[in-house]
C-alpha cells in the first residue's frame, strides 16, 4: 500500500524494445513514477492486442536481455498474453501443452507479470505461477462492479478498466471504494484516442489478435478497417476527438485526489503505445511524469500518424504476404490514408475541461451534439465536447476535405471488394 502522504500516480509504459527507451526512463523519470513496462514478441502462439506488422521483430534471447535491462533499472516487465480470441487453442490438447511450455519459458527468462483477457488463462496462470502478477487487459471490457467481483474471484491482481470509466468519476469512486480492502488494483489508460462507445471495438480486438498469431492464415497482414473508420469519424467530426476518453497530463491530479478521497492507492495509469517510436514515447514520459504538456495534445496521444511508428522489420515479410493476394494499388492507397491531415489540439486551451466530469456528470445519460442523428424524443443532447472542440482544435479545412475524399475512396475499395481483386 502506498503511503498517502507521498502518493503520486504510478505508471506502466508500452515498450518498443529499444534499449534507449529504458535509458530515457532513467534520465527523465527522476521520481521513479514508471514502475513497469509491457510488451510482447512480434508474434507468438496466442497473439495479442496489436498486429505483427506494426511490432518490432525480436527473438526470445533479445526479449530476455531486454527484461534484464529493465530489472537493472528497477523496472518490472509485464508480458502480454492478451488476445481477445485464441481460436480455442487453449482447449486443444496439442496446443494447450505448447501454451504451458511457452509460459514456462517466459517465467524462466524473468517476466514479472502477464496481461490476459481470458478468464481461463487468469485462473491457469495464478494456479501454476502464484508469484506472477496477473493483470487483466482492456479487451476484457471491465466497466461495472459485477465485472470487478468476477475477476477478483478468478484471482486477478490488476484490472484495466474500459475507456468509458475514465471520465465517470462517480462510478470510479465506487470502484475504488469497492476494492479498497482487497489486494486488487485498478488502472486506466491515459493516452488512447478510441471513439467514445466505439462500435468497432470487439471487431478490432479480434482482428488484432489473429493478426499476431503464429502461422495464422492472415500471414500477419492486417488491413485495419477499424482504425481507418475510427480515425475518419474523428477527422470528419472533430467533436469525436474531444469525446474520446483520453486523460491530459495536467488532469492526473484529479485521479490522485480520488485515491486520497477513497483512501485506496492501489491505482495506476497505463501509457501507450508499444508500436510508437522512442521519440514519441520520450514525449509521453516527460509529459505524464511532469504532469504538464505545452503544445499539440495529439503529439502524446496514440493518433495514428505513420511518421511516429516504430521501425519494425528485419525483413520485408509483409510485402511478400501481400503480393498475389491483394490489389497492390488499393493496398498502397490504404496505407497512404494514414498520412493524416494536420490537426492541432491545443492542450493549453483544454485547461478546465475535465472539471465538469468530476462533478458527477455522466456522458451516457445524453447523446452527443456532434452526432448526425436527429434528437430522439425524451433524450437530451449535450454540446459540451462540441464547444471545446471549437475552442481547442484547429486545422486546414481544405486539407481535411481532401483527405476525407481520399479516405472515402479507400473505404470503397474495402466495401466493394476492389482491394481483394
Amino acid at each position: 500500500m502506498t503511503n498517502k502522504n507521498n502518493f503520486s500516480m504510478p505508471y506502466s509504459l508500452g515498450c518498443n524494445f529499444d534499449p534507449k527507451l529504458i535509458e530515457v526512463i532513467s534520465k527523465i523519470d527522476k521520481g521513479k513514477s514508471i514502475k513497469s513496462v509491457f510488451g510482447k514478441m512480434r508474434s507468438d502462439l496466442l497473439g495479442g492486442g496489436r498486429a505483427s506488422m506494426v511490432l518490432p521483430d525480436i527473438s526470445i534471447r533479445e526479449l530476455k536481455e531486454y527484461i534484464e535491462l529493465c530489472h537493472s533499472k528497477g523496472l518490472k516487465f509485464n508480458y502480454l498474453l492478451n488476445p481477445m480470441c485464441m481460436e480455442n487453442k487453449e482447449f486443444s490438447p496439442r496446443y494447450h501443452k505448447k501454451i504451458i511450455s511457452y509460459i514456462d519459458n517466459l517465467v524462466s527468462i524473468g517476466i514479472d507479470a502477464v496481461t490476459v483477457n481470458s478468464p481461463y488463462l487468469c485462473e491457469l496462470i495464478k494456479k501454476r505461477y502464484p508469484n506472477i502478477k496477473v493483470s487483466i487487459g482492456l479487451y476484457a471490457y471491465i466497466f461495472d462492479l459485477h465485472h470487478i467481483e468476477y475477476w477478483h474471484n478468478l484471482g486477478a491482481d490488476e484490472l484495466t478498466l474500459f475507456h468509458k470509466i475514465n471520465r465517470n468519476f462517480e462510478l470510479l469512486e465506487k470502484m475504488l471504494n469497492y476494492t479498497k480492502n482487497s489486494n486488487m488494483s485498478l488502472r486506466l489508460i491515459a493516452n488512447n484516442v478510441c471513439l467514445h462507445s466505439c462500435p468497432y471495438a470487439v471487431m478490432h480486438g479480434t482482428s488484432q489478435a489473429h493478426a499476431s498469431q503464429n502461422k495464422h492464415f492472415s500471414k500477419h497482414v492486417n488491413l485495419d478497417y477499424c482504425l481507418l473508420k475510427c480515425t475518419t469519424e474523428k477527422i470528419k467530426n472533430p467533436t469525436q476527438l474531444i469525446a474520446s476518453e483520453w486523460i491530459r497530463p495536467e488532469d492526473i491530479k484529479h485521479y490522485e485526489n480520488l485515491c486520497e478521497k477513497t483512501g485506496n492507492y492501489n491505482f495506476s495509469i497505463k501509457l501507450l503505445d508499444r508500436t510508437k517510436s522512442t521519440d514519441f514515447l520520450t514525449k509521453v514520459i516527460k509529459a505524464y511524469t511532469q504532469k504538464v504538456y505545452n503544445g499539440n495534445l495529439l503529439d502524446i496521444l496514440v493518433w495514428p500518424r505513420l511518421s511516429e511508428t516504430v521501425k519494425v522489420h528485419k525483413k520485408p515479410f509483409i510485402f511478400k504476404a501481400i503480393t498475389g493476394r491483394y490489389n497492390i494499388d488499393e493496398v498502397k492507397k490504404f496505407f497512404d490514408a494514414f498520412n493524416l491531415p494536420d490537426f492541432y489540439l491545443d492542450n493549453r486551451k483544454l485547461d478546465g475541461f475535465l472539471e465538469k466530469f468530476t462533478t458527477k456528470f455522466v456522458c451516457d445519460e445524453f447523446t452527443c451534439e456532434g452526432s448526425e442523428i436527429s434528437k430522439p424524443s425524451g433524450i437530451t443532447k449535450c454540446s459540451y465536447c462540441k464547444t471545446w472542440a471549437e475552442k481547442a482544435i484547429s486545422f486546414n479545412d481544405e486539407e481535411r476535405k481532401k483527405w476525407l475524399l481520399k479516405t472515402d475512396s479507400v473505404n470503397s475499395g474495402l466495401v466493394e471488394s476492389k482491394i481483394f481483386e
